[in-house]
């Protein structure tokens, strides 16, 4: 998939452990997870990455209709990661979540350009209507550049858009209910 300043390639298995320490040992993992600031969201293991946050159907692209992963490239070279998950959600829902590698790749336009492209192409190829994206409400830059690429804040809970299933195991979001800020972008029907 292309967009206006990057390209999406599909993530394989070889790309998870670099995608790994992106978001959970990187400068940028200050901005969602660990302490000081993020004392709730507890900075995963690698094992616990690959089994509670990401299994391998998001390198293989083995259950699309479940989520998938993706690498971000400007200009071929890597500058993040993103995915969407769609199994513990309702109906032609899915649910984003993305990081950039480092500081020097933020605050390019990278992350609203490639949240659009991945949303057009959710929206026309799988018939996703509803997309959601839930960050820290401390993450106000993640939340400017969600705002850019047409997500809003919505005060329904997050146990709105899951599944029975999953309410107890997400229903609060990463942050607890009052941290977490749900935000989504619903395409016209």
């Amino acid at each position: 998939m292309k967009g206006e300043k990057i390209d999406l390639f599909p993530a394989e298995l070889a790309d998870r452990q670099k995608i790994y320490e992106w978001c959970f040992q990187s400068e940028t993992t200050k901005s969602h997870s660990g302490p000081p600031d993020y004392p709730e969201k507890a900075i995963a293991t690698f094992q616990e990455f690959c089994e509670e946050y990401y299994e391998d159907y998001y390198f293989t692209g083995a259950h699309p209709e479940r989520g998938r992963g993706f690498l971000i490239k400007s200009d071929r070279e890597a500058v993040g990661f993103i995915s969407y998950s769609a199994f513990h959600l309702n109906s032609f829902s899915a649910e984003l979540d993305i990081w950039m590698k480092d500081e020097a790749n933020c605050g390019k336009g990278y992350g609203n350009d490639v949240i659009r492209t991945l949303s057009n192409y959710l929206h026309e190829e799988m018939r996703i209507d509803l997309l959601l994206i839930a960050p820290s409400n401390r993450n106000i830059r993640a939340i400017k550049s969600y705002e850019k690429a047409g997500f809003k804040r919505t005060n329904k809970s997050m146990n709105t858009f899951l599944t029975e299933e999953y309410q107890l195991k997400y229903g609060t979001g990463d942050y607890g209910i009052a941290g977490t800020a749900i935000m989504i972008k619903y395409f016209a029907q």
